[in-house]
């Protein structure tokens, strides 16, 4: 790993092996360093001029060589340590100290660790250990890239940086530069990541009139808390101080691994504070109203030069969290009256704020105010049922601070008292429940109403009404009356009592037959019918059927009935009858149709008569015949015929008579 550093007149680099023991070897082999010419006026060479600066590889002068250096420069000291001790041990460590930051595993660990820290604090060092160079055969026109590797090592890849004499920069001020007084000590902060590749570490000087300033500390401040995993933001140093009331001004350098040192921040003062030791303490209190508490406190007046003033705190409970409620109440001021929206139960402290922001904090003292009135009635309850009957209630939240939560209410049907279904306040604004798809009521209705801490109750809200998922077929109509009368038969039913019954069906089949066939679409207010297409002496089935709104249909296990069509009303079978008299012939004759019903006659029976006499059988004929002669016959006589067609189905046929006078 390379670095380089650019002077007015020269540069400087300095540069590691990353790994410890080919460090160790790389110490033993010595660095070559390249120098390559690359940039000329702004102008890249076409064939860049390579020169050696090292003609025999670096490595670390002898040491005996150290001495002086190392006498003058414990950085440098460490670093010939670690090359040529014998031994290299880290005693008498101290918590937070080097060597538990880098947690090293063993002594080469150690030499290598130390070695590059100590050569990060000391430039001289470094050169001196082989691990820096300063190139002064430089020009302002030019840009180099140096390129330094360990002589015949395979194992170590080498690096290269590129850098000019018009890369010089003058060092940066370190920014947020900052301190915190407290009771004989200031906490300094100032910015780290920002500067963290340009500085390894800093001077902290400090002055008692502005102008002689000296450093804090014998050596450099080093951040030791910057990790991979959570690297650091800032430093923070302590400054103990002898005496409060009295301002020292502060001023902050950096110093680069290459030894040079930064411009000074501006100075920044600070003088220690008393310590506060006496807290202000909660006394009394007096309640207005519900929402209203004037607090009382006591606070020694001989200590009210030492504070900013008092700050009032509040939470819902003994441990907290507390929340501020108060601006700074000044010094002098030893009431607050409060006017806020209360707690059931409320908890305030006071801290007393020092000088430099910080704070002393009370015990605690409950205020309970009287609490009758109610929360408001909640509102926007909505919900839905699923197909399994679970049901998803929600309701916008009340906004009352003393909510203690809500009572869930439930009824089964309509006008039915409700019921606390959860027995105890639910904290929330989603409630989930169950509803039986199976039992027959097709609505369920819900309320809510806000509890608050003190047991208050709200009216409730609106009920809110869920349709059930229909599961259940509808309440069967039944018959309550037929009749069977004329070739007809009246049917009378009582209707379904379920509430989701859109429509009925009624269905007819002859006994026996296994298939029912819909003889009307009825709608839900009408209560009877009428079936007109029925034949005689012939067994009829009915069944009425209900059909609600999720075309479920009922049972027909209570909803048949059975009705046998007997009709004795003479049906008129002959549409056709005549009798013409041929005396010239000296016959009658006689004509006649059954024109709708000629299947179904079966025969014909005539009786015969003469005007006032009482008629007698005359013929049987069969249904196929449809024209008869009558010889048997007397001058002036006046005769009387009467037909009477027998049906298939033995139902009646109306007679039919003619007169015909001979």
């Amino acid at each position: 790993m390379v670095n380089a550093r650019a002077q007015k007149d020269k540069i400087l680099i300095r540069w590691a092996v990353n790994s410890p023991s080919e460090w160790q070897k790389a110490n033993k082999k010595g660095f070559i360093i390249t120098r390559t010419t690359v940039l000329r006026d702004g102008n890249v060479l076409l064939k860049p001029e390579k020169t050696y600066l090292t003609p025999k590889p670096l490595t670390p002068e002898p040491v005996d060589s150290w001495i002086d250096l190392a006498q003058k420069d414990n950085n440098a000291a460490i670093i010939a340590q670690a090359i040529y001790g014998e031994s290299f041990e880290v005693t008498d460590a101290k918590e937070g100290a080097l060597s538990k930051i880098v947690n090293m595993a063993d002594e080469l660990n150690q030499r290598f660790t130390f070695a590059l820290y100590a050569a990060d604090m000391s430039f001289a060092g470094a050169v001196k250990a082989g691990w820096g160079f300063v190139d002064t055969n430089v020009k302002e026109n030019e840009v180099y890239a140096y390129q330094v590797k360990v002589f015949e090592s395979s194992n170590v890849k080498e690096s290269s940086y590129m850098i000019g004499l018009k890369d010089y920069s003058v060092l940066p001020a370190p920014t947020d530069f900052t301190a915190v007084p407290d009771d004989k000590k200031v906490m300094l902060s100032w910015d780290y990541e920002s500067f963290k590749r340009i500085y390894t570490s800093y001077m902290v000087e400090k002055s008692s009139d502005g102008i002689n300033f000296a450093p804090i500390t014998t050596t450099p401040i080093v951040n030791l808390n910057d990790k991979e995993e959570h690297p650091s933001k800032s430093i923070y140093y302590i400054d103990t101080l002898s005496v409060n009331d009295k301002t020292y001004q502060y001023r902050l350098y950096g110093i680069t691994p290459f030894g040079e040192k930064g411009e000074f921040t501006k100075p920044i003062t600070a003088t220690g504070v008393e310590a506060l030791v006496t807290p202000a303490r909660l006394v009394d209190y007096n309640i207005i109203n519900s929402n209203e508490v004037l607090l009382e406190w006591d606070y020694p007046k001989e200590a009210e030069g030492f504070i900013q003033g008092y700050e009032i705190n509040l939470a819902d409970n003994d441990k907290g969290p507390y929340k501020v409620v108060s601006k700074i109440i000044p010094p002098s001021e030893r009431k607050l009256n409060y006017k806020e929206n209360l707690f059931p139960s409320n908890y305030f402290t006071i801290s007393v704020v020092g000088k430099n922001n910080q704070k002393l904090t009370s015990q605690s003292m409950l205020v309970q105010p009287v609490d009758s009135i109610p929360p408001a009635k909640p509102i926007g309850l909505e919900g839905v049922i699923d197909s399994l009957g679970v049901v998803r209630l929600k309701w916008k939240s009340n906004l009352e601070k003393d909510l203690r939560g809500y009572r869930i209410l439930k009824a089964n049907n309509k006008g039915e008292e409700f019921v606390d279904i959860y027995h105890q306040s639910y904290v929330g604004n989603e409630y989930k429940d169950s509803v039986s798809l199976k039992m027959t009521n097709s609505k369920v209705y819900y309320r809510i109403a806000a509890e608050d801490m003190r047991f208050n109750i709200s009216e409730p809200s609106d009920i809110l009404v869920l349709d059930k998922p229909d599961k259940i077929p509808p309440a069967a109509p039944i018959f309550k009356d037929y009749d069977n009368k004329e070739g007809k038969v009246y049917l009378k039913w009582i209707r379904s009592y379920s509430e989701d019954v859109v429509g009925y069906s009624l269905r007819r089949r002859e006994k026996g037959q296994e298939t029912w066939m819909e003889i009307k679409q009825i709608n839900d207010t009408i209560q009877e019918f009428t079936d007109d297409k029925v034949e005689n002496r012939k067994i009829y089935q009915y069944a009425i059927l209900a059909k609600d709104k999720s075309n479920l249909w009922s049972s027909l296990d209570h909803s048949v009935i059975t009705v046998n069509v007997l009709n004795f009303t003479p049906v008129k079978v002959i549409t056709f009858l005549q009798g013409t008299a041929d005396r010239e012939n000296k016959k009658i004759m006689l004509s006649w149709d059954y024109t709708k019903n000629k299947g179904k006659v079966t025969g014909l029976s005539i009786y015969k008569n003469v005007k006032g006499t009482p008629p007698t059988l005359w013929k049987e004929l069969d249904g196929t015949i449809f024209s008869l002669e009558d010889k048997n016959l007397k001058i002036n006589q006046e005769y009387e015929y009467h037909f009477i067609p027998s049906l298939e189905n033995d139902s009646p046929a109306k007679t039919e008579n003619v007169t015909v006078v001979y």
